[in-house]
């Protein structure tokens, strides 16, 4: 934040230093421009930073609804430099040179210009920045997002979670139960999309939803009657795009520290939601002691998925992990890139 602040300084103080040399050298009265370039300033810097939060909260949005504000703002800015200059800066420094007319379309284009010059500069500078982070995060995110495919790989594949549902599997089809296809089918497909899926930089979420159903499907196989398990969704937009292995580490979770750790009967509610662009996960189950809390060195962990979350979505999603009495719980809030304020 410091250096944030150093360059910001910087940036602003070359401005002033650079406009006022240019503008005193026709008449070498370089302390009045000085003086005039830092009491126009207010009104440029406003426009900058107006430009700056607007482009950050329409992030995805189309050219022209970034353009329009951002030009709306800068004919403010040059109203209230007229102003300035009308009514303090000509009166103070210039009247005994040459007279004004506040509608002088001439200088009126000349501020516009110099008002949108400035903004220009400083919106080419963020934007530059804008793309090296952007850049920096996209090798991250490959970095991190091989890691946790491999870790997750490895969760959700371990020998214990293959051998106890690969023996459900046989028990099943000892008594040639009907059953046997659909969950070598569900099965076949977790695995498809840990190996393939995966690998894409997003995917629609009617997907991540079937192969959230899928797992779901093979742990209640897996744990029988131990557990009690309640499922809801709420989606408006089905080919809502989203990272792939973004809300199944949740779940996987939920069944890790509640069903896998409990000795008695495990509730799980899980309830997923998706309105004007807004995508809602919550996910809840009952504990035995701390568990739940203290994460398997060999999982996938919340703490990655934090990390995936914030180089994904940054500045655009909410994650709260809360623990009340018996119950461990995960609320997760998204808001896609592009949706409408």
């Amino acid at each position: 934040m410091n250096q944030r602040w150093w360059r910001h300084l910087g940036f602003w103080v070359a401005y002033v230093l650079l406009w006022g040399y240019l503008s005193g050298r026709y008449d070498l009265r370089f302390g009045v421009a000085y003086w005039s370039e830092l009491a126009q300033l207010p009104a440029k810097m406003g426009a900058t930073y107006f430009a700056f939060y607007w482009i950050k909260r329409q992030q995805g949005a189309a050219p022209i609804r970034l353009a329009a504000p951002i030009a709306g703002a800068v004919v403010v800015a040059l109203f209230v430099n007229r102003l300035i200059m009308f009514f303090y800066l000509h009166p103070v420094f210039y009247a005994q040179d040459y007279g004004m007319q506040f509608w002088d379309l001439s200088r009126m284009l000349y501020v516009l210009i110099d008002v949108g010059t400035v903004v220009a500069l400083a919106l080419a500078i963020k934007m530059n920045k804008l793309r090296q982070q952007s850049l920096a995060r996209e090798q991250q995110l490959v970095q991190e997002k091989m890691a946790a495919e491999l870790l997750f790989l490895r969760a959700q594949m371990n020998p214990h979670f293959l051998f106890n549902t690969l023996n459900n599997l046989y028990a099943l089809a000892r008594r040639e139960s009907p059953q046997m296809a659909g969950l070598l089918m569900r099965l076949s497909q977790l695995l498809r999309f840990i190996l393939y899926d995966c690998a894409k930089a997003s995917i629609p979420l009617v997907d991540e939803i079937k192969v959230i159903k899928d797992f779901i499907d093979l742990e209640k196989l897996r744990y029988g009657d131990k557990l009690s398990l309640s499922y809801e969704e709420e989606i408006d937009d089905p080919r809502q795009e989203v990272a792939p292995l973004l809300l199944l580490p949740f779940v996987e979770n939920a069944f890790k520290h509640g069903a896998g750790e409990n000795r008695f009967v495990t509730r799980i509610d899980i309830r997923l939601r998706l309105q004007s662009g807004v995508l809602s996960l919550a996910v809840h189950n009952n504990k035995e002691g701390e568990a739940g809390v203290e994460e398997a060195p060999a999982g996938l962990g919340l703490q990655n998925v934090k990390r995936q979350l914030a180089l994904l979505y940054p500045d655009s999603h909410e994650l709260l992990i809360a623990e009340q009495g018996d119950t461990f719980g995960v609320h997760l809030r998204i808001f896609m890139p592009g949706r409408v304020a």
